[in-house]
């Protein structure tokens, strides 16, 4: 078994946990799309998995970088 390490995306104030509205979950295959303020069509892969560092712009953010939640640190595990 593989674990992996959570997205940056959870401790980003511009996160939506799927759980906080049914209506912002995208339904995929096997649960619900990952969605934020930056990326409301679906977080891209390569931010989610933390291969790319998304305090940096990426293309499609609409100007939106990870910013912190209250009292939140951006993950040392999701520098790429």
């Amino acid at each position: 078994m593989t674990s992996r390490l959570p997205p940056q995306c959870l401790s980003c104030a511009r996160w939506v946990s799927p759980l906080d509205s049914v209506a912002t979950a995208v339904a995929v295959d096997d649960g619900a799309k990952q969605t934020c303020k930056a990326f409301p069509g679906g977080i891209p892969d390569a931010i989610w998995w933390n291969q790319a560092d998304h305090r940096q712009p990426f293309d499609g953010d609409h100007g939106l970088q990870w910013k912190p939640k209250d009292g939140a640190k951006f993950p040392e595990w999701a520098r790429p």
